[in-house]
């Protein structure tokens, strides 16, 4: 989690430079945070999803607010649950020119609204684990006809096998080994397997999970694929991703990727999914 002097900076940059000059700002800085709040890139994951301005958008894991202008080019009006009054002020100042309704709510407020307001979309985008229990609230706040969108890491992603680090714990291997514990696999920061999304978005009464896959991940995407379109072999040679922190490499991943190309099991070992689930 960033602290506050650097969202006080991230604040000021936005105020002072807005998006046309976000990329100087990364080249500068050379840090992740810069990376990962500033970059357009971050925009394709959603910016291929059909959407139209008659429609409402739930965005309940905004952060500082990166894919929000883009919700807002695409819909009609978008709501952000913020996690706390610095990052809603991100929000608020990154949006300020774009076209569309944004509304931005706090945790308490949105957590406490007595009247269930309904969305066409509802986007979660990293972070799964902390509104695992929230589905079934989710659910009931989609439109007839309405989606949940979740993006996320998987757990057995290739690269974690390779010697990337675990996607919330920063530690080798403690997701592809299953975590520690039960107990702790219930309340700590993790991501999931393909099987394991699945099954909670049908006990919280999806009926539907549609999966596709962000390569190299879901943070910075530069393709996304589906199982009607997969990737070809040799295609997949984008590996070296690792901007937040440094990794092992203990094998080369195209040429495993390629293999579970040839074996059919490439969906079970992508780095993240992006998953549409319907009522």
């Amino acid at each position: 989690m960033e602290d506050a002097q650097f969202l006080t900076e991230l604040y000021d940059i936005i105020r002072q430079h807005g998006d046309e000059g976000y990329e100087n700002i990364i080249s500068e800085k050379s840090s992740y945070p810069y990376l990962y709040h500033l970059s357009g890139i971050r925009q394709n994951l959603i910016d291929w999803i059909p959407m139209n301005k008659d429609m409402c958008v739930l965005e309940r894991n905004p952060e500082c607010g990166a894919l929000t202008g883009k919700l807002l080019e695409k819909a009609g009006a978008v709501t952000c649950v913020a996690e706390d009054a610095q990052r809603a002020g991100i929000i608020k100042a990154r949006n300020e020119t774009t076209e569309g309704t944004l509304t931005i709510l706090s945790e308490p407020d949105f957590l406490t609204a007595s009247c269930l307001e309904k969305y066409d979309v509802i986007l979660i985008v990293g972070s799964f684990y902390r509104f695992k229990e929230e589905l079934v609230r989710l659910r009931q706040q989609l439109k007839p006809n309405g989606r949940l969108i979740v993006a996320d890491a998987n757990r057995l992603g290739l690269k974690f096998f390779a010697g990337c680090r675990e996607e919330y714990r920063g530690t080798y291997f403690s997701g592809v080994e299953g975590y520690e514990n039960e107990q702790d696999i219930v309340v700590s920061p993790r991501c999931y397997t393909k099987g394991e999304y699945t099954k909670c978005l049908k006990e919280a009464g999806f009926a539907e999970c549609k999966f596709y896959y962000p390569y190299p991940d879901y943070k910075f995407p530069n393709c996304i694929y589906s199982d009607e379109w997969l990737p070809r072999e040799g295609e997949l040679m984008d590996n070296r991703r690792n901007f937040e922190g440094d990794r092992l490499q203990f094998f080369d991943e195209r040429k495993v990727y390629d293999t579970f190309l040839k074996e059919g099991v490439f969906e079970t070992f992508s780095n993240s999914y992006l998953i549409e689930a319907y009522v």
